[in-house]
C-alpha cells in the first residue's frame, strides 16, 4: 500500500484487480467492485448519476457490478478497481488533446482507468470550469457521459482491447452518443469479456498482482502537476510510456 497526496489530500490505492469472492463453482455470478476517486473534486456530484448509469451500460457482462465512491483516506484491496478523474495537462504548445479516457490493460501490471472530466464536458459543449453554471439538465447529462466513458475504460481494463465499430465500445464518442439515453455493448466484446469473467472465477484467483510504486508513480504525477511535464498529454503521462488504450472525443 502506498499513500498519494495531492492538494493535502490523500488516498491510499493499491491497484490491483480481481473479481471479489470468486470461487471455482461454475455458473457463479462474478462481481466487479468498481471505485470512483475524484480527489480534485473535478466532477463533485456526478458520482450518483454515473453509477447508475455504468451498471446499466455494463448489464450485458451478466456480472454483479457494484460502484462505490472513495473517501478520503480509502484503502482500496485487491478487488476494486480504481476508476479514477484527473485534469488534462496541456501540451507544450499549450493545446489540450481530447482524450477523454485511458487504460493500461497489461497484464503483468495492474490495470488503471482514467478519466478527464474535462474533455468529456468539451465532447458535450461545455467548459468544465463554468459548471457552477450549469442547469439541472447540463448536470445530468455530464453525469451519463462519465459514466459512458469509465464504462468504455472498464471494458478495456477487462480484458477487451478493441474497438467497435458502433455503440459503447466505439473509438471516438461524440455528444450524440455520450447522452443518447441508451447506448449499446456489441455482442462480440460482451461475449469476450464474459468469457474472461467465467475464466477467472474458475481460476479462483486474482487476475492482476499489485500495484508496485511504478505503477502509483504516473497517477503522483497525473495529480501533482507542478512534478508532471508538460510536453506530453496526460494519457500518455498515466501510461508511464506503455501502450495506453484511449477514448478520443469526437466533435
Amino acid at each position: 500500500m502506498r499513500r498519494i497526496r495531492s492538494g493535502g489530500h490523500a488516498i491510499v490505492i493499491a491497484l490491483a484487480f480481481a473479481l471479489a469472492g470468486a470461487t471455482a463453482a461454475a455458473g457463479e455470478t462474478s462481481r466487479l467492485e468498481l471505485v470512483w476517486i475524484d480527489p480534485a473534486a473535478l466532477a463533485r456530484g456526478a458520482y450518483p448519476i454515473l453509477a447508475e448509469e455504468s451498471a446499466r451500460a455494463l448489464r450485458d457482462l451478466d456480472a454483479q457490478v457494484e460502484w462505490r465512491e472513495a473517501e478520503e483516506g480509502a484503502l482500496l484491496g485487491p478487488e476494486a478497481l480504481a476508476v479514477i478523474a484527473v485534469p488534462t495537462i496541456l501540451t507544450v504548445d499549450g493545446v489540450a488533446r481530447h482524450v477523454m479516457g485511458a487504460t493500461r490493460p497489461q497484464a503483468d501490471t495492474a490495470p488503471a482507468v482514467w478519466v478527464y472530466p474535462d474533455q468529456v464536458a468539451w465532447a458535450l459543449g461545455l467548459a468544465l470550469r463554468e459548471r457552477s453554471t450549469w442547469g439541472p439538465s447540463e448536470q445530468a447529462l455530464f453525469a451519463r457521459a462519465l459514466a459512458r466513458v469509465a464504462s468504455h475504460e472498464v471494458i478495456h481494463a477487462l480484458g477487451s482491447p478493441g474497438h467497435a465499430r458502433s455503440g459503447l465500445m466505439s473509438a471516438t464518442l461524440n455528444k450524440a452518443a455520450l447522452t443518447a439515453p441508451s447506448l449499446a455493448l456489441d455482442g462480440a466484446t460482451a461475449a469476450r469479456v464474459r468469457r474472461r469473467l467465467v475464466a477467472a472465477i474458475l481460476a479462483a484467483r486474482p487476475r492482476w498482482p499489485a500495484a508496485t510504486r511504478a505503477d502509483l508513480a504516473p497517477m503522483a504525477a497525473v495529480l501533482d502537476a507542478s512534478r508532471a511535464p508538460r510536453d506530453r498529454m496526460c494519457a500518455v503521462l498515466a501510461c508511464a510510456g506503455t501502450t495506453c488504450r484511449r477514448l478520443i472525443a469526437a466533435p
